[in-house]
């Protein structure tokens, strides 16, 4: 059986914790091959998401967060 997970830690440094816009603060994680939200000090409706270390942005974010 072929496994569907995406490689989605980050193709410029390797990070698995992606960080939303500036001054937004949220923090998500690779889990089980989907995102899953860890801390959310604030709420927007669109989802941008940005690599922890490197910050460069991840392309489609809203359809890999859990």
């Amino acid at each position: 059986m072929k496994n569907n997970v995406k490689n989605l830690n980050c193709n410029k440094c390797g990070c698995d914790e992606f960080v939303s816009k500036p001054n937004r603060y949220d923090v998500y994680q690779i889990v089980e091959g989907r995102l899953q939200l860890i801390q959310a000090p604030f709420t927007e409706e669109e989802i941008k998401l940005y690599c922890h270390e490197c910050g460069k942005e991840l392309i489609d974010a809203e359809e890999l967060v859990m």
